[in-house]
């Protein structure tokens, strides 16, 4: 069997890693990533079992913004490689989980983190394996974490600022938080407002952990609901934005349809700023308004319809001629040029 014999590279790209959160609590941000240290050695396992062997080495490793991307090369070689091709192609594995995280540097201030995390943001990483799997993050990566020494580092130790080694990059020293003593304190709706905390849609935090410091734990909430916040206010902007949208397009129409007068239109525009149902209801009882001189418009445009398509003799001989050269002038002439193009009225 050939070197091409043994790699069978998959006509399908995967996601490697982001910026989100892991199921471990912690980030890796892909701004950080080193991507030259895996390219060095680009291989992976199958559910991240080493001692099963290489199942697959990545191809066209790149980042993209926000996301790392490869293609899969399967190792047929590997005592179950020609069933993990089958179950790639046949998409029963469509996930991809870095492992073995190579720790360079890290942050622990509240300003790095987002919603959700618990854990470090490692701002400088890479991995020493990634492997295909049915489940992405799943529990068999088990989160390892290790120094450049291949030392593991354990979470509560990067935390709390022991990880020998490894660059801290910041840290808000004003928490004195301690994640692995969390049981037991109680954190109510109370200490978050006077935390100064905005507490709409929060509920109140229960059991979030023995010899915790209050103050930290709050200092912590507090910079996640600062995110919170923001993106309240951001949705509630864009839903105001919609609103005024919708009130301001139902007018424009009802006044091109003429329902409604200019006056009335500014009238609406103010009584029903953040109503736009109670507007729909309104306007869509509301018939449009037709003028005097539109009407007489619409009834001349009706009178003739009875006339047009008829010749000259046809009028004569229904007796409307004489109604169509009093009233229309116009069909009038044009029926008698068509009937005496020898002599046409000029």
């Amino acid at each position: 069997m050939t070197m091409a014999d043994k790699l069978r590279k998959v006509d399908k790209e995967y996601v490697l890693s982001d910026s989100t959160v892991n199921c471990y609590g912690f980030r890796l941000l892909t701004s950080g990533y080193q991507l030259p240290e895996f390219q060095r050695n680009p291989i992976g396992y199958y559910m991240h079992s080493r001692e099963d062997g290489v199942a697959v080495k990545w191809d066209n490793l790149r980042v993209d913004g926000d996301v790392i991307y490869g293609t899969p090369c399967i190792n047929l070689s590997n005592k179950r490689g020609q069933q993990t091709l089958d179950e790639v192609e046949d998409g029963f594995l469509n996930a991809a989980s870095m492992g073995h995280f190579v720790v360079l540097e890290y942050s622990m201030d509240v300003k790095d983190m987002v919603a959700g995390q618990t854990g470090p943001t490692v701002t400088k990483w890479y991995n020493k394996e990634c492997s295909l799997v049915d489940i992405p993050g799943n529990e068999n990566a088990l989160a390892c974490l290790f120094d450049t020494e291949g030392n593991e580092l354990k979470l509560e130790d990067l935390m709390a600022g022991n990880a020998a080694g490894i660059v801290l990059k910041s840290a808000n020293k004003n928490e004195n938080f301690n994640h692995n003593h969390m049981e037991g304190v109680v954190i109510t709706l109370a200490d978050l407002q006077g935390a100064g905390i905005k507490t709409e849609g929060i509920p109140s935090f229960q059991n979030l952990g023995a010899g915790a410091d209050k103050a930290g734990v709050l200092l912590i909430i507090k910079g996640l609901a600062g995110e919170r916040d923001t993106a309240v206010q951001g949705l509630a902007d864009h839903k105001k934005a919609a609103v005024e949208k919708e009130v301001k397009d139902m007018l424009e129409t009802a006044l091109t349809d003429k329902k409604i007068t200019v006056a009335l239109k500014d009238s609406f525009a103010k009584d029903y700023a953040t109503n736009p149902d109670g507007l729909k209801v309104v306007l869509s009882n509301l018939k449009g308004y037709t003028s005097v001189v539109d009407k007489l418009a619409d009834k001349a445009k009706g009178d003739v319809a009875k006339y047009e398509g008829k010749s000259y003799d046809e009028l004569m001989e229904s007796s409307l001629l004489g109604e169509v050269k009093a009233n229309h002038p116009d069909l009038y002439k044009k029926v008698y040029n068509e009937a005496f193009p020898e002599s046409p009225l000029a």
